[in-house]
């Protein structure tokens, strides 16, 4: 471990400047994913014109061709294939190798010559995405850029991936990627040594695949007649863009497809959910439902809904013919059915569904499964017969299944494999209990979260999964046991499009967080290092910019950070990911240059600021300059108590480049930023009902001081259940135990129609000599059910709850 932990600071030295020698003396291996064996040598190859390509092995000639093929196109330089080369020659050796892992190679390169070994196509192929990689980034153009110098610096690579599954996953059911997109998506894993593309087909909001049995399934069920406009909640009644949204991929589009993700040994996973997520299906054909006699339309808007597959032999035959289609055109070992988010309304409530739980012997649990520990209802065992019987067709015709971690639910079918998304417990479970699993934990793997700051960026389903938080995900912890070990398989990222409508978008969210995946995937976590990693990404940016990929550029901006510093004060904390590069800001809002501040380390808030940051190197500024108002106040970074507790929002992001959570000191309320309408992420949440109507503020000036106005924030967000403050009362004390009541003030609003708005509001008041100071602010009134936010279960009216950032003491 030692030697290790050794040779992988020697490898850093080698990739990081500064090091005492010139820049032309020092390789530069600038790989993602980083090799799990790298020697550093000194000197170049350089390749020319007429150099022979040795290929002493059919496995490697497909890809010996292409890489040929690529230097003609970009280089204008014309290798010569060759069987046998001459001794002492420059050249490049393809030679096999028995023994290495399936998807393992060799790489050599010295002044002399390139010798790449595998014992498959596999290995081939991915040492020559290691050989690009090391080109310089005009390798991956479609035209020649002239007075280029095409060499590869001196290294030798003993190398092989750590999980054999290493995907992404992209639905294509909310919005529709066009095939062209489809092609550079699988580009991307391949030049990255991902292997797998699991391709979410089937969906409420669009059937995106031709079945020539079924024709209503294209006819009817890849269209629907408008899509949501905005965050889910933002809205009531929500706002739809009146525009049908339509598309799917042909047999002969898809053939093609998985045909060309093979020729980059890539797996094409399709994924045709079953039994929920059904609704396009059931608007084609509505007798596969608990009520046939319903009619059902493709869902305009996302979420989870009622109407799911009725589990009658129709149904069974219907999937059966789908899936013989689907078997037909995806030669992968595995097919995805899903098997996520179905609720058991319909079943518990459909005549059929009740007899076949009679017939089949299902009853409620009375004690807990001894696989998952918990409880399973008689309609959650229906699911695992209804999955069960999928698997068993599919196991009949040499298939296994993979499914999302609800098929847990009821008792796991015999060979499924789990894909683990509600956390890590699903695919622990499943490992343990010996089946396979692929981790996909929503909290890192999900890249439809926001990235950057919620308030400058696009709108997202929410939650926050920064580059950086990605990248220090392991999926299999080193003290795991050994059944964990053997049967986790790999791990996957998740790019759910519910608010990704465009190709830049999906690459927007997708890239750069995707490459942490691939070197998740393919590097020993034992090799991972952040900054070593970091350095190679911004190598990465300018081979994406040449392939196409709008990536998001944050990787280039500053955060600006707040945190308590536990002295009741807030330190200001300026970071970025690019590496080598300096920090420059002002705080009075002008825009900052090489010559503003050099920001060296954390600073104590004083004051309001309107502070701008941005990266430079050599006097360049490299991203968008970062801009925050900042609001020092008597209680910025204090510690305070609220009544009630908070709810399910407890405010800021703490460490942002890291780990979603609250600031432990100041919980969003004192951190001296506030909050915003873009997302719920900067504020605290309080519920409030008949018996609590208003939040009590308390907090501790720490000495006596001279006040004369509080500040606070609210948010209105009815769809959300959330209005604005109606009331707040400001008191004083000088012991902490006895208060007085110096300010009281009622809101009168004007309310936008629709939409969510953040609230400032001042409460002033004579100057007053204060070391406690208590708030109350009462709620914004009553919401009406079904008028004001969607109809609940709940009573005709409700008291709104109170969403709060920011309280500032002047």
């Amino acid at each position: 471990m030692k030697r290790g932990f050794f040779i992988l600071l020697l490898i850093v030295s080698f990739i990081s400047p500064g090091c005492g020698q010139s820049k032309e003396a020092v390789n530069e291996y600038q790989l993602i994913p980083y090799p799990n064996g790298l020697t550093p040598q000194k000197g170049s190859f350089k390749l020319t014109n007429g150099l022979p390509v040795v290929v002493q092995c059919p496995e490697a000639q497909c890809v010996a061709d292409s890489f040929i093929t690529r230097l003609k196109q970009c280089a204008l330089m014309n290798l010569k294939v060759e069987t046998k080369g001459t001794p002492g020659q420059p050249a490049i050796y393809f030679q096999k190798q028995e023994g290495l892992h399936k998807e393992g190679y060799k790489l050599s390169v010295s002044g002399k010559q390139i010798t790449v070994k595998a014992s498959t196509a596999n290995g081939f192929f991915y040492a020559v995405q290691t050989l690009y990689q090391l080109l310089p980034p005009a390798i991956y153009k479609r035209d020649v850029t002239p007075g280029l110098t095409w060499s590869i610096p001196a290294v030798e690579i003993e190398d092989e991936p750590r999980f054999a599954y290493r995907g992404l996953m992209l639905d294509v059911c909310r919005h529709f990627s066009p095939v062209g997109y489809i092609y550079r998506f699988i580009d991307m894993l391949a030049y990255h040594k991902m292997n797998v593309f699991h391709w979410h087909l089937t969906d409420d909001q669009g059937w995106r695949i031709e079945i020539k049995k079924y024709p209503k399934l294209i006819e009817i069920g890849s269209k629907r007649p408008e899509t949501l406009i905005g965050y889910y909640f933002e809205n009531y009644p929500q706002l739809f863009d009146g525009k049908e949204h339509q598309g799917y991929y042909t047999q002969k589009q898809i053939k093609e497809i998985v045909a060309y993700a093979a020729s980059k040994h890539i797996t094409v996973i399709p994924e045709i959910e079953m039994p929920g997520h059904a609704l396009a299906a059931l608007a084609s054909y509505p007798e596969l439902s608990c009520r046939p006699d319903t009619t059902y339309g493709v869902s305009t808007k996302w979420g989870i809904f009622n109407e799911v597959f009725c589990p009658k032999e129709e149904t069974f035959a219907f999937l059966e013919g789908v899936l013989d289609e689907v078997m037909a055109l995806f030669p992968s070992p595995y097919i995805h059915i899903g098997g996520d988010e179905c609720p058991k309304t319909e079943w518990k409530n459909c005549a059929h569904c009740q007899a076949l739980i009679k017939e089949l012997g299902l009853t409620d649990d009375s004690e807990p499964n001894k696989v998952d520990g918990k409880k399973h209802s008689k309609e959650e065992k229906l699911q695992s017969y209804f999955i069960t019987r999928m698997e068993k067709y599919l196991n009949a015709k040499g298939r296994n299944i993979i499914g999302w971690d609800e098929i847990l639910e009821g008792g796991l079918a015999p060979n499924a494999t789990v894909m683990s998304w509600r956390g890590v417990e699903g695919g622990l479970t499943a490992a343990k209990a010996g089946h396979n699993a692929i981790m996909t934990p929503g909290a890192y793997m999900y890249l439809d979260q926001y990235q950057e700051n919620p308030e400058i960026a696009p709108t997202t389903i929410g939650g926050y999964a920064t580059l950086k938080k990605v990248y220090g995900y392991n999926p299999v912890p080193d003290d795991a046991d050994a059944l964990v070990k053997k049967h986790i398989i790999g791990l996957q990222g998740n790019i759910w499009t519910e608010y990704i409508p465009t190709t830049d978008r999906r690459d927007y969210q997708a890239f750069p967080r995707a490459l942490a995946i691939a070197e998740t995937a393919w590097t020993q976590n034992g090799r991972k290092n952040w900054n070593s990693f970091r350095q190679r990404v911004e190598s990465d940016f300018a081979r994406m910019d040449i392939i196409g990929v709008k990536a998001c550029r944050n990787f280039f901006d500053v955060n600006i950070q707040t945190r308590g510093n536990g002295k009741n004060g807030l330190n200001v904390t300026l970071e970025t990911d690019v590496p080598n590069a300096e920090i420059h800001y002002t705080t009075n809002g002008t825009e900052p240059t090489n010559q503003s501040t050099r920001y060296t380390q954390p600073f104590l808030l004083h004051g309001n600021l309107s502070l701008k940051a941005a990266t430079f190197r050599n006097g360049k500024r490299l991203g968008s300059i970062t801009s925050k108002p900042l609001y020092g106040n008597l209680i910025s970074g204090h510690s305070f108590t609220v009544t009630p507790g908070a709810g399910w929002m407890t405010g800021d992001i703490w460490d942002e480049n890291h780990v979603l959570g609250s600031d432990k000191q100041t919980f969003g309320l004192t951190n001296g930023k506030r909050g915003y309408r873009q997302s719920y992420t900067p504020w605290v949440s309080f519920g409030m009902n008949e018996s609590c109507k208003e939040v009590i503020f308390t907090t501790d000036l720490g000495k006596t001081e001279s006040i004369s106005k509080v500040v606070f924030g609210t948010l209105h967000n009815p769809a959300y259940k959330a209005l604005p403050a109606g009331k707040a009362v400001v008191e004083i004390s000088t012991d902490g135990v006895n208060y007085q009541k110096v300010a009281e003030e009622t809101f009168r609003r004007q309310l936008p129609g629709n939409g969510r708005k953040a609230f400032t509001d001042e409460v002033i008041f004579a100057a007053s000599d204060a070391r406690y100071v208590r708030l109350t602010i009462q709620n914004g009134g009553t919401l009406r059910n079904g008028i004001d936010y969607r109809k609940d279960n709940g009573p005709a009216t409700i008291q709104a709850n109170l969403y709060l950032d920011e309280i500032e003491v002047y």
